[in-house]
């Protein structure tokens, strides 16, 4: 397991009725160790040289990338990315996205390269996985 992410610069803390209001606008259900996350940072910078392959992640309401404006571009306008995957962060310009499609893949972390011609590719099993804690509750 990879050592536990810290992050900085935090945007504004949300609450439960922002989540639920996203949920709703766009028809979408997050994975309970996905709010727990938002309810604790709501998005921020990594801070950890050895993650070369994550470097922010994007808040639910607050500052400039947030996930409204991620999944609007990448999913509804631009339609670089299928509804079931979540824009959650970014690498250097590329999306790292948490899958919500059911199946194999649910829950799983992965980053879609826009740079260059590369397919995605899972970089955590799972949020947890990707923060370096064994459950939500380290956060």
């Amino acid at each position: 397991m990879i050592n536990k992410i810290m992050i900085t610069n935090s945007e504004l803390n949300i609450n439960k009725n922002d989540i639920l209001d996203f949920e709703k606008n766009y028809k979408l259900i997050l994975p309970e160790n996905y709010k727990k996350f938002l309810l604790k940072y709501n998005g921020g910078q990594v801070d950890d040289e050895k993650r070369e392959d994550l470097e922010t992640f994007n808040s639910l309401k607050y500052g400039e990338l947030t996930i409204e404006y991620m999944f609007n571009n990448y999913c509804i306008i631009e339609q670089l990315l299928d509804k079931d995957y979540l824009p959650i962060g970014n690498s250097y310009g590329n999306p790292i996205t948490l899958c919500l499609k059911a199946g194999k893949n649910y829950g799983k972390v992965i980053i879609f390269y826009f740079d260059r011609d590369e397919e995605p590719v899972v970089i955590a099993d799972s949020l947890e996985a990707l923060l370096g804690v064994k459950s939500m509750d380290e956060l």
